[in-house]
């Protein structure tokens, strides 16, 4: 397994250096939280979506079956990102749970918790990046 250095946040430092095994997992991640702050209901759906989002947090993880912190120092840098990454599950996975997984998009970015999915991945995408997640220019 090769180490690869990755730019981190800490939590009460600022910017730091963390090594991570798996810098593509931990930039699937990073994607899946940028999609989960910045998607809007009623617009043309691009890739990636809320699909590959819910796919590269939950389903690549396991997350929804085992705690994050079990991945520190695989695809997290320490304790903070992994009790953020649990606070963006959350939300997420009642939403999820509760429309089941057959809703439209629509109906998942109307629910009345999403707002709190869109928070919490926003904050999360901020610790693990140091950069607040955008929307793309059309």
């Amino acid at each position: 397994m090769e180490l690869v250095t990755a730019p981190a946040r800490n939590d009460r430092i600022g910017s730091s250096m963390s090594t991570v095994a798996w810098p593509d997992r931990r930039a699937d991640i990073v994607n899946a939280l940028h999609v989960l702050a910045t998607l809007r209901p009623y617009e043309p759906t691009t890739w990636p979506g809320l699909s590959e989002a819910v796919h590269w947090l939950i389903d690549d993880t396991f997350w929804d079956q085992r705690h994050p912190r079990d991945d520190i120092g695989t695809i997290l840098t320490g304790a903070g990102e992994a009790d953020a990454i649990s606070a963006t599950l959350e939300p997420l996975s009642a939403v999820l749970d509760e429309l089941g997984p057959t809703a439209s998009d629509d109906d998942y970015l109307t629910h009345p918790r999403w707002h709190e999915v869109t928070h919490a991945a926003t904050g999360t995408h901020q610790l693990m990046t140091g950069e607040t997640p955008t929307r793309p220019r059309r």
